[in-house]
């Protein structure tokens, strides 16, 4: 079977795994998964489920349980991105998958469990789609957006201040993928905090044709040059400083 029909069933599956089983049930803390975090029952069973449908494209790197299976292609999975919101009933949380050959991304997937839209880019496309009827648009930039995306903004020391200063308006989503997959939708995507494969590599490569800047501990996109330069410099400069 195609690879993203492979995706598309994965997450149809999660999604009525999720609207179906009782809440208490797949909140309940399993372990502690390869990336970190403690693992709850819906992050292990999205992983089980995206196993069943993707171990035949290649070898399966997950949040959860790292690595998976041998050989072909790097299947990069965060079976639930957004635990914590899909945990407390904040309606922003989905699931990223991104195909990896030779060390180049070629596929990816992100896909809002909450609203059941999906974001879907290979070499040819880059739509969003819906999960249940696959009706699909294009992604254009959206020129009318007044806010950007500050993940895990409850880190930052010295950005909130910037920020206001900057008049740069933002909200904290928590869900990276989700929030990297719209940033054609809003002024900026911006996160700090320890950047790992799995929260990324789906969205980031979404992001390729716009303004890009990663480091060991910033990541920024925007459509919008000027607010990219301004954020990107003033990063630059504190990490120059030792402030970062």
């Amino acid at each position: 079977m195609d690879f993203l029909r492979s995706v598309i069933n994965a997450n149809l599956e999660i999604y009525h795994l999720l609207q179906n089983s009782a809440h208490n049930f797949l909140c309940k803390k399993i372990s502690y998964g390869f990336g970190g975090d403690i693992s709850i029952r819906a992050d292990l069973e999205a992983e089980n489920i995206f196993i069943k449908h993707l171990k035949g494209f290649g070898v399966i790197y997950s949040e959860e349980s790292g690595i998976i299976g041998k050989g072909g292609d790097i299947i990069i999975i965060d079976p639930i991105d957004g635990s914590e919101n899909f945990i407390s009933n904040i309606p922003y949380f989905g699931t990223s998958v991104a195909r990896q050959k030779n060390g180049i991304i070629t596929h990816a997937v992100v896909a809002n469990l909450s609203n059941g839209s999906l974001h879907v880019k290979n070499s040819d496309i880059f739509q969003k789609r819906s999960l249940f009827n696959l009706e699909t648009e294009n992604i254009f930039l959206n020129t009318f957006s007044n806010v950007g995306i500050f993940e895990k903004s409850y880190n930052s020391y010295k950005l909130h201040d910037f920020l206001k200063n900057e008049r740069l308006k933002y909200r904290s989503m928590g869900a990276l993928a989700l929030s990297l997959s719209i940033a054609h939708e809003v002024n900026f995507v911006l996160y700090e905090g320890q950047i790992r494969e799995f929260d990324i590599a789906g969205g980031w490569y979404m992001c390729e044709d716009l303004f890009r800047f990663k480091n060991d501990n910033f990541l920024l996109v925007s459509k919008d040059k000027g607010i990219f330069d301004k954020i990107s410099n003033f990063i630059k400069e504190q990490s120059a400083n030792g402030f970062f």
